[in-house]
């Protein structure tokens, strides 16, 4: 069985590309999400990525996403992070990392927040 997360482009223009994850985000396959998001950062500096599909995401894939994180705001970016799960809601929170990450209720939240230059976290 395939447990590599599925990312798949959903809007793709000038600056922002909008993408959704589905699947698992674990020691297995975050490297693989690394790589594919990678490839749309190289692209496109900023990122809206809708969390929604996610089934599991362990340290691994959490770190994955610092990582990500810290890639766009390196090349002068910004990555958002929309309808996270609960799950990964609560460990945004207990780490405190939503201070860090954009952390948006939906797509619509995100790019509204895109469009208004701001990228600091909205409501969940």
């Amino acid at each position: 069985m395939d447990r590599q997360p599925s990312l798949d482009i959903h809007r793709s223009r000038g600056r922002l590309a909008e993408a959704a994850v589905s699947g698992e985000l674990d020691a297995d396959t975050a490297p693989f999400l690394s790589r594919q998001v990678h490839g749309v950062l190289t692209r496109h500096r900023d990122l809206i990525l809708d969390l929604e599909g996610v089934d599991a995401c362990d340290s691994s894939g959490f770190d994955a996403l610092i990582e990500l994180r810290r890639r766009a705001a390196e090349a002068g970016g910004r990555l958002f992070l929309a309808a996270p799960p609960p799950p990964m809601l609560r460990l945004l929170a207990a780490t405190r990392s939503d201070i860090v990450f954009a952390v948006h209720a939906d797509v619509d939240d995100a790019r509204a927040a895109y469009t208004c230059g701001d990228s600091a976290q909205t409501s969940r």
